[in-house]
């Protein structure tokens, strides 16, 4: 489902949502439609929504309104803000940083480890993603040099 994720963000469909997500407006003039773009990936963001309850349920071997709380919500908020908003790598990247940081934390102070993740977030959010931006750098050239390389006529085929 991440590959198929990683194609349609590399495809025109994808293009023109970056587009549409730019400035709908200016989208609708060169001739996107943006209504029908919009309510495609509504429909590919539920087909998402539902592989993963469905996943879930197998994993877990049960199915119960647990999955609606509001921790849960706050949870996957948080993961997705660590890792990046509009950017396919971010849920990864913010889900591995987001259990490390639980795991070791929790370990340390078991009761608080919910603080010290609410302190990073209000961190991101008063420092601003452009700013820690720098210090990600590596990460990220990484991840470009990868991601070139697993392009067709990349240097990996």
């Amino acid at each position: 489902l991440f590959l198929l994720a990683r194609r349609i963000v590399h495809s025109p469909f994808g293009l023109s949502l970056q587009a549409i997500r730019g400035n709908a407006l200016r989208a609708s003039a060169v001739g996107i439609p943006v209504n029908a773009r919009l309510v495609a990936i509504y429909t590919i963001a539920a087909f998402y929504a539902g592989i993963a309850g469905a996943l879930l349920t197998q994993t877990t071997a049960f199915a119960s309104l647990d999955v609606f709380s509001f921790d849960r919500s706050a949870d996957l908020l948080l993961v997705l803000i660590m890792g990046g908003t509009g950017y396919l790598y971010g849920g990864l990247i913010g889900a591995l940083a987001f259990k490390l940081m639980q795991d070791y934390l929790s370990a340390l102070t078991p009761q608080y480890w919910p603080f010290w993740i609410g302190l990073l977030l209000v961190a991101i959010v008063l420092v601003g993603r452009e700013r820690m931006s720098g210090w990600t750098l590596p990460i990220r050239r990484l991840a470009a040099r990868l991601d070139w390389r697993a392009r067709p006529g990349g240097a990996g085929h």
